[in-house]
């Protein structure tokens, strides 16, 4: 059993989607499949230009680290090459050193207690620790190695070290700026430029998400995060001013699976055609209907049977299962 209190069964929400637009489409749909064979080459290359936005995306994270840890090293590096050119410090700057050298242990100390009490922000308070300590071993290092007699070929030897790394440094933050040009250009038709291509339907890692509160399962396009929320973009070759009932209930069953798989209610998903998208708001209301429109077809598979469920003949001249329907009005 799952929370709405029925038999553990899953529902896909691309079934939800048929479903909504006719009962009797959705209950044909699983003799008579139907092929859009423009729809399944935008989704194809659509998950070619997200797997590749997402790589480079990692790529650029790689190079940020690197560019980072390089230039700290070389900054680190000058000023020990520094000390081995130009001699000893004075007594009363080492001993400044060593006594804020305590004062940084001093703070890592303060957070790690303030850690120990609040779990809410312990991994804030864990950050500030880390960083804490590295500052105290630096500036111990510091007046240890300042306080050493001078050599000036050792001296010469890590500023010229320092220099190559601020070199590659440079160097790799141009790549990151180059990649980072690329990624806009193509993500702009995705993603907002703030958020990051969280999951992939139609790639290899895009495994099936399943939601054991709802009893729905399925693989949105794909996933964007914004922040601390995860929203699910389902992309239409189809133009449409509006978004369409059936697509806003499919888009919504994305929704409440996501709740589930990531622990956090998506404000809202997106869906996008060919020439309009549209963000539909994850409330309460259309959360209600899917919960109907699954409890419905759980019924009609248990009877064996569905049938129409509208009088509009248009809806009947767009299904691609219309030469099969024994009800249609067109």
């Amino acid at each position: 059993m799952n929370e709405l209190g029925d038999k553990m069964e899953f529902v896909s929400a691309g079934d939800i989607e048929k479903y909504a637009y006719c009962p009797l489409s959705w209950w044909l749909s699983k003799e008579h499949k139907s092929v859009h064979k423009n729809g399944v080459k935008k989704h194809f290359e659509a998950g070619k230009e997200l797997e590749e936005i997402k790589r480079k995306e990692e790529k650029v994270r790689l190079y940020e680290r690197f560019v980072l840890l390089i230039s700290v090293a070389a900054t680190v590096a000058a000023l020990i090459g520094l000390s081995f050119l130009y001699g000893k410090m004075e007594k009363t700057w080492n001993i400044f050193f060593i006594i804020l050298s305590f004062l940084w242990l001093y703070n890592s100390l303060f957070f790690l207690y303030k850690a120990g009490k609040s779990s809410i922000l312990k991994p804030r308070y864990e950050k500030i620790i880390l960083l804490s300590s590295v500052g105290a071993i630096m500036i111990a290092t510091f007046s240890i190695v300042f306080s050493l007699p001078p050599s000036p070929e050792i001296g010469r030897f890590i500023e010229i070290l320092a220099f190559l790394w601020v070199v590659s440094a440079n160097l790799i933050f141009y790549r990151t700026l180059n990649i980072s040009e690329e990624i806009v250009e193509k993500k702009i038709k995705y993603a907002p430029l703030e958020g990051e291509i969280e999951y992939i339907g139609n790639s290899k890692e895009g495994k099936e998400m399943e939601s054991q509160k709802y009893g729905l399962r399925g693989k949105p396009d794909y996933v964007v995060k914004i922040g601390n929320d995860y929203i699910p973009v389902e992309e239409k070759s189809m133009g449409s001013n509006h978004p369409r009932f059936s697509h806003v209930m499919q888009i919504t069953a994305y929704c409440m699976i996501i709740e589930d798989v990531y622990g956090n209610a998506p404000p809202y998903g997106i869906i996008k055609y060919a020439d309009h998208q549209f963000k539909i708001p994850y409330e309460e209301r259309w959360k209600n209907m899917v919960i109907n429109i699954r409890k419905n077809m759980l019924r009609d598979r248990e009877k064996g049977e569905a049938h129409r469920n509208h009088n509009n003949p248009k809806k009947c001249a767009g299904c691609s299962r219309r030469e099969y329907c024994p009800e249609r009005l067109a």
